[in-house]
């Protein structure tokens, strides 16, 4: 899978905002995107608005395209709003499996 992980600081009181967009992007955009998507989202451990993101998707061409999309850019822009400063961004190429 290919795709970023990101790091922000949240700005006070932002939580459910960033949780509005979060469920926006799951309703309009998470459609129309082929294959799997992974999305993780968190904190580091201790530090509840120093955010983390993990989003993958089935491969890099994938990635781009969704990169591409209007939408993803105005979602990109609305996203920002709810940070301190621009996230850092760093992408990856990830295999996962769950065991027992």
């Amino acid at each position: 899978m290919f795709g970023t992980i990101a790091h922000a600081t949240l700005k006070p009181g932002q939580e459910g905002k960033l949780e509005a967009q979060l469920q926006d992007w799951k309703r309009d955009i998470r459609p129309k995107i082929p294959g799997p998507v992974v999305n993780l989202v968190g904190h580091r451990a201790g530090k509840l608005d120093e955010v983390v993101f993990i989003a993958l998707t089935q491969d890099e061409a994938t990635y781009r395209k969704l990169a591409e999309m209007p939408e993803q850019h105005q979602f990109y822009l609305r996203f920002n709003e709810v940070f301190t400063g621009e996230p850092t961004w760093e992408d990856v190429e990830l295999e996962w499996d769950i065991r027992d």
